[in-house]
């Protein structure tokens, strides 16, 4: 794990949420087995990260890509510098753990409700 984070110089990692209400390990994927273990040893300081996350804000509104939240701080803890955070406008959730002042951590797609907004998110996000 360490060898491939550290050779690159800036991240841009993402996830979905499936473990939704959980405090940690949100994601149900291969993140939540490295995150409080293998992780721990990066050294990515002053390294730019950029967070996407997976949701569907209608059906699962009280935690909407709640995973991406949890990335978000875990490279946050580690010195990352983040980057890509987002308007929370047209997104009809009403709560979220990747929600940091009044915006989201990174950009957030939700590929079941708003799946026609999806490709101008992506190119104003990395514009």
């Amino acid at each position: 794990v360490k060898s491939n984070f550290e050779k690159y110089s800036a991240l841009v990692v993402g996830t979905p949420t499936w473990n939704t209400g959980s405090d940690t390990e949100r994601s149900g994927t291969g993140w939540d087995e490295i995150y409080y273990s293998s992780m721990q040893e990066l050294n990515i300081q002053g390294k730019k990260v950029a967070v996407f996350g997976l949701g569907d804000q209608v059906s699962y509104a009280e935690n909407y890509a709640d995973a991406a939240g949890e990335l978000h701080d875990v490279f946050e803890t580690l010195g990352g510098q983040m980057c890509g955070y987002t308007s929370q406008d047209g997104y009809e959730h009403e709560a979220s753990k990747s929600v940091r002042g009044d915006k989201f951590c990174g950009l957030l797609c939700d590929m079941v409700n708003q799946e026609e907004l999806t490709e101008e998110r992506v190119k104003n996000w990395v514009a």
